[in-house]
């Protein structure tokens, strides 16, 4: 009886050897194939044409264009014009 026992082992771990053998063989990976580096160009650079224009300011930024303080003009509301920006609070306040 002990033969017989012996003989389903080994044929069991001969059988389970050959399906795990064939399990790795069958999902091997691949390796990743590198794409060759692209070429380097080695020529200088040709720049665009262009003319530079050297100023001081923004454009539209002198002193009697509107659009607040930051651009160089008085404070003026969202509207487009105006007095200014609109008060807090009722105009009785502070009187």
């Amino acid at each position: 009886m002990k033969n017989q026992n012996d003989l389903i082992i080994i044929i069991v771990s001969a059988v389970l050897a050959l399906i795990i053998a064939g399990v790795c063989i069958g999902t091997k990976r691949e390796p990743n194939t590198i794409p060759a580096p692209e070429k380097v160009i080695l020529t200088a650079p040709a720049l665009p044409a262009g003319d530079v224009v050297m100023v001081n300011s923004l454009p539209g930024g002198g002193n009697s264009t509107p659009g607040g303080p930051g651009a160089g003009g008085p404070r003026t509301s969202f509207s487009g014009g105006g007095p200014g920006a609109p008060s807090i609070g009722p105009s009785s306040m502070g009187k």
